[in-house]
């Protein structure tokens, strides 16, 4: 009787222990991930960022909010552009967190290798993590390139010409496999600038090789990626060196690269055919051109002005010969110096304001000097397009000050792009009577600050890092 009141009570405690366990394991929920590692970030000047990475987070079954925190220099956001930070809450509804998508971007503060961990816990739940890694590299500037730099207008035009004109011409099948180190995506796929979302997943993706052109198909977008001369090489007769410069040619979507064929780029309001990523072909509506344009998506409006500023640069002797070739006229002037078309110039001026220097580039930069020996000036240096064709540019040297950060456009009107160094905390503006009217914390590189509401006259920048203080005046007109 005894033993038989034992066992009974030995199965009630079982039981009791397996319920016990089982509502536990309710309440802690569960973190689901899409992965459990990023691809490496690859090498980014320390006080500046990379290029966006994302992944997936979701949960179910939680009683408290989810929180990411970092551990090392990296920085997450639910905004792919803007509001980075070092840990992040997502609140349940219901208990459940549907899928999100979360943006992750490295700022190293120094160079060499980085690691990083993303940590994500709701109460019991978790910890799941994900694992980061990144390099922090020094500048790939050769040391005393742009010495020679001084100008400003026509004459800088041509000191630059003088030194990025000494190229190695490359084989054009060489492009193949020069593209493996120029336009690689994070996940080592073709990076396509006609087929990419930088903030979400592309309608479909290139492997190099393997989906490279063979001189057939490519009816229907996706099928083969080819080589894009984003100045079309009708319009200097597949002339060498430009035919294979590799600052103006892009692997791209055949199909769609067949879509833009000769036209020049634009902007389009009316498109008659838009891209599976958003870039349109119609009439042009900007500026003196009136005829059909093709407009690629604002992410890489910047890298298509940037390779025209450098063509326009690198080619000052030759474009004067291309007019009358295809729609060449219609981009390029006859002299030297503007170079480019008013209606352009304008353009890609605006273009390469809206869309600053990416680590793509910077990257691209570096494999392509690496494979053809020269440099294009515009990536390296931003500010020199202003210095060339802003006729309303004023240098504001500033005597006896600190000139350790750039901004750009100076003068500036609506915003401004504040590129800041290594340890950068805060911007405060002051008026000439020195009042502080603005203040606002930095990261390091680039920082793009609203100066829309600003009276137009000279202000003084103070720019604070974690060593030192940096200033410089700024023009609002």
């Amino acid at each position: 009787m005894l033993r038989s009141s034992f066992r009974k009570n030995s199965r009630l405690l079982l039981i009791l222990i397996m319920v016990l366990a089982s509502v536990r394991v309710i309440a802690a929920g569960s973190i689901t991930l899409s992965t459990s590692s990023l691809p490496h970030f690859r090498g980014v000047y320390p006080g500046q960022f990379s290029d966006v990475q994302f992944y997936y987070v979701q949960a179910s079954g939680i009683s408290q909010d989810l929180t990411i925190t970092v551990n090392g220099p990296f920085k997450v956001s639910l905004d792919c552009m803007d509001q980075f930070s070092s840990s992040l809450t997502l609140s349940p509804s219901n208990g459940n967190i549907s899928s999100k998508r979360i943006y992750v971007r490295f700022f190293p503060e120094s160079t060499g290798q980085k690691q990083g961990t993303l940590t994500h816990q709701a109460g019991d739940a978790g910890p799941s993590t994900i694992s980061l890694s990144g390099q922090g590299i020094s500048t790939t500037i050769p040391t005393g390139y742009y010495n020679s730099a001084t100008g400003q207008g026509s004459q800088l035009k041509t000191q630059l010409f003088m030194i990025i004109n000494d190229q190695q011409p490359q084989t054009y099948s060489s492009l193949w496999s020069h593209f493996r180190d120029s336009d690689a995506t994070f996940t080592a796929k073709v990076w396509d600038m006609y087929s990419d979302k930088p903030c979400q997943e592309p309608p479909y993706v290139f492997t190099f090789g393997e989906d490279q052109d063979t001189g057939s198909g490519g009816n229907v977008e996706g099928q083969y990626y080819n080589r894009e001369h984003s100045v079309p090489q009708s319009w200097f007769e597949s002339a060498m060196p430009m035919y294979t410069d590799m600052f103006h040619i892009f692997p791209t979507d055949k199909m769609v690269n067949g879509k833009r064929g000769n036209y020049p780029y634009g902007e389009v309001s009316n498109p008659s055919w838009t891209s599976q990523n958003g870039s349109k072909l119609g009439p042009n509506t900007t500026g003196g051109y009136s005829g059909t344009a093709f407009e690629p998506i604002d992410a890489y409006k910047g890298d298509i002005a940037r390779g025209y500023f450098y063509m326009a640069t690198r080619y000052e002797d030759d474009f004067p010969s291309w007019q009358g070739n295809g729609n060449a006229s219609e981009v390029f002037e006859n002299r030297e110096f503007p170079g480019l078309k008013a209606w352009a110039l304008e353009m890609f001026l605006a273009w390469h304001t809206q869309d600053p220097v990416s680590q793509k580039e910077i990257i691209r930069n570096q494999a392509i000097y690496e494979a053809q020996g020269n440099r294009n000036p515009f990536i390296d240096h931003p500010e020199f397009a202003y210095r060339i064709w802003d006729e309303n540019y004023v240098s504001v040297s500033n005597p006896g000050l600190n000139k350790n950060f750039q901004l750009y456009p100076n003068p500036a009107s609506d915003w401004i792009i504040l590129e800041a160094p290594e340890g950068a905390r805060s911007l405060d503006v002051y008026s000439l009577q020195g009042a502080r009217i603005l203040s606002r914390d930095l990261v390091g590189g680039a920082n793009r600050i609203n100066t829309g509401d600003l009276e137009p006259g000279l202000y003084l920048l103070i720019l604070n890092t974690v060593r030192e203080t940096y200033h410089k005046k700024m023009l609002i007109q």
